[in-house]
């Protein structure tokens, strides 16, 4: 047992992992990271989904192999990773129908949505610069998750907000277009 734990790995609570040094997170991915995959697809929580994949995107990531990326991490997370985003959005688009200057209560709803949703942006964010540091060639077969993944995030959030626009736009002004 290493001297700078006093536990098993896998029985590290979310919030210790998050201190590991880096050393020990490299030595531990193999007892850590199935851990962590099991609980991220286990999960019910948007708060802690985010928390595991943070850790495991700052943590863990930077020791991976990068022949392996796709098998170890990108398919396993990146799926629910998109349906979560997804549920974020339909979420956010419900909560905003109801939205008023008065409802406070909906107001804070949607700030934790949006909040979340960037912390999500972020995790997903950090595993493209992570391929995009790397310095050995890395074959499109070993992460084809991750481009895809990102591409639906982009689509969804380009058409979300063209919606929006749009449908406030027709909302406030009846005619926006003469015709000749």
């Amino acid at each position: 047992m290493s001297q700078e734990r006093a536990v098993p790995a896998s029985a590290v609570p979310l919030e210790e992992l998050s201190s590991w040094p880096e050393e020990l997170c490299r030595r531990e991915l193999p007892s850590v990271l199935p851990r962590l995959l099991s609980m991220y697809q286990h999960s019910d929580s948007w708060l802690e989904h985010i928390q595991i994949l943070k850790i495991i995107v700052e943590m863990f990531l930077p020791h991976m192999n990068h022949l392996t990326l796709e098998q170890t991490f990108f398919s396993q997370v990146l799926p629910k990773t998109v349906r979560l985003y997804d549920d974020m959005m339909y979420e956010l688009t419900s909560q905003a129908r109801g939205l008023s200057s008065q409802n406070l209560e909906i107001q804070t709803t949607i700030r934790n949505i949006l909040q979340t949703m960037v912390q999500l942006l972020g995790a997903l964010t950090g595993c493209v610069q992570h391929v995009c540091a790397t310095q050995e060639s890395i074959i499109l077969e070993n992460i084809h998750s991750l481009p895809s993944s990102v591409l639906h995030v982009i689509k969804s959030t380009f058409v979300h907000c063209k919606s929006q626009i749009f449908c406030r736009l027709f909302s406030r002004r009846p005619i926006l277009f003469k015709s000749s």
